[in-house]
């Protein structure tokens, strides 16, 4: 008798998993065995899905950054005023955070091996890059309406990015200090409030 597939489940049950064993001990001291022991699954179940930790912390982000990427790509190919886009966009972001917030910890520890590990750099570098040039064609548009100002598209982008990935490390740093949806929020309307043509 044929055996059932089950590949459709081992994977979010790992994920699962691992996201427990991230939360409870970070990401860097999390070992492979022990989300094996998590998930209830041998070692060598686990490495036929994922062949490191890295792997898994790739696929949990992705899915998160995949929803944050067409909530905007939906809100850049609608007619609204920028304004409006804008507020909204600024909204959907802090409530996405406010259901992710759990992997903010893990993400910035993540974040981290950048610096030494190409792999990572280039997985974030491509979020980063898929981000910043949806920011930027939101603000063309806006400036080619006549509805914000003639400034520099990618120094604006790079702004709303700094202020969402400042904020992350200060809310990991200083968890008491930081509230970071209202952080966010306020930031994020100064900012567009700059960049608004009747000012």
């Amino acid at each position: 008798m044929p055996r059932p597939d089950v590949s459709d489940e081992r994977r979010p049950q790992i994920i699962e998993a691992a996201i427990r064993v991230f939360t409870r001990k970070g990401y860097r001291k999390t070992t492979m065995p022990e989300i094996a022991q998590e998930a209830g699954l041998s070692i060598g179940g686990v490495y036929w899905y994922f062949k490191s930790k890295d792997e898994i912390i790739l696929d949990i982000l992705g899915q998160c950054f995949q929803g944050d990427m067409a909530n905007l790509d939906t809100l850049l190919n609608t007619g609204a005023p920028a304004e409006e886009r804008m507020l909204s966009f600024i909204a959907n972001y802090a409530e996405s955070f406010k259901v992710y917030a759990w992997l903010n910890p893990i993400g910035i520890e993540f974040y981290g091996e950048s610096a030494h590990d190409i792999r990572v750099r280039s997985f974030i570098q491509k979020y980063l890059k898929h981000y910043r040039q949806a920011l930027v064609t939101f603000i063309e548009q806006g400036i080619q309406r006549g509805e914000f100002k003639a400034v520099n598209p990618v120094d604006a982008a790079n702004a709303f990015l700094s202020l969402e990935e400042g904020l992350s490390l200060l809310l990991v740093a200083d968890p008491e200090g930081v509230d970071w949806q209202k952080s966010f929020q306020t930031g994020a309307q100064l900012l567009l409030s700059g960049l608004l043509a009747r000012n």
